[in-house]
């Protein structure tokens, strides 16, 4: 699809400098300082945010190998090469630390205009690899993210990327995903409603403690709640969405199945507010020493590079049929 016209300018978000890719409709912040974060994702029709943001007035800096909580946990980060803090378990780097969160979402990117596109890269610290992305709108409500991962080794290069995307949710907000998902398993290390790592439900409806349970819906919030689940095996269709039954607002993501064969789902309470985070991945189970143990990791060949892109449509429909890789929402 041809690139739709765009307006790129620097700005400043709080108190941190950020560029500003916009059209008609949606006016997208990045900064590039920190981790080329798509900070904020605006519907100025609408006079609406799709991302969380922080509730404090400066912006929260993180350091390299700092803990993402400690950060300013908000808007859209890049998730590469785990999610969970590990040592990486193949040679030559066996046992060196992969911080949480992978690297490069506390990193400075550079960051360029080309066009009407968006340019930002960034290179590994303990790991030899560049990580590119090019930010388009291809229509006026479609973002499209056009990744590539090089490999400057010669030896091959074993990774997760994830995207780190918190979308505000409300009550009636529910989490689509295509019908060829009928198990989840949780994730997550800590207590929640979904139990332990490894146990399996069914979806989108499973039974705790003896009563029915929505696990597609992030209403009711409960304490603490937090809830990390895959969805089992490979999923054959290459996207997923939010949608609020009240209103519509729908946030569709699509993505080439082959390069992106794995999907997450984190739901929550951050600071009080409803929160989701759709993560289809290149590996399964967040930790990239569990996912090469498990095969479920993507590889980079020696000197060689993996491409793949990323679709984020945000319209207002009343169902969701499915997502064509282009991030045409079909009803």
């Amino acid at each position: 699809m041809s690139p739709v016209s765009a307006h790129i300018h620097e700005s400043v978000y709080k108190d941190i400098r950020s560029v500003v890719l916009e059209n008609v409709r949606l006016a997208v912040t990045v900064i590039p300082e920190s981790g080329g974060k798509i900070q904020s994702i605006y519907d100025k029709t609408l006079d609406r945010e799709y991302l969380v943001q922080s509730p404090r007035s400066s912006y929260k800096r993180s350091g390299y190998d700092s803990r993402y909580a400690d950060g300013d946990a908000s808007g859209f980060d890049e998730v590469f090469p785990s999610i969970e803090p590990c040592f990486y378990p193949l040679p030559p780097w066996r046992g060196i630390g992969v911080p949480d969160h992978g690297e490069v979402w506390a990193l400075p990117w550079s960051c360029h205009s080309s066009g009407e596109s968006l340019v930002l890269d960034a290179y590994g610290v303990r790991f030899p690899y560049r990580l590119e992305k090019t930010v388009r709108f291809t229509r006026e409500q479609t973002v499209t993210i056009q990744y590539r991962a090089r490999n400057l080794s010669d030896f091959d290069f074993s990774f997760i990327w994830a995207p780190h995307i918190l979308l505000r949710c409300d009550e009636d907000t529910e989490i689509v995903l295509p019908p060829s998902v009928k198990q989840v398993m949780s994730t997550c290390s800590v207590d929640n409603r979904l139990g332990r790592f490894g146990t399996l439900h069914d979806w989108p409806e499973t039974t705790v403690a003896g009563e029915r349970y929505r696990i597609d819906k992030v209403y009711p919030k409960y304490p603490g709640k937090c809830e990390k689940y895959y969805a089992v095996g490979t999923v054959e269709e290459g996207w997923c969405a939010l949608h609020n039954s009240g209103s519509g607002h729908t946030v569709g993501l699509s993505y080439p199945i082959d390069k992106v064969p794995y999907l997450g789902v984190w739901e929550g309470i951050m600071d009080g507010r409803y929160a989701a985070a759709l993560e289809p991945c290149t590996g399964a189970l967040d930790a990239l020493d569990t996912a090469v143990q498990w095969n479920r990791a993507a590889v980079l060949p020696a000197k060689s590079s993996y491409e793949w892109d990323f679709n984020l449509t945000f319209d207002i429909v009343d169902r969701i049929r499915s997502i064509d890789r282009t991030g045409l929402i079909l009803t």
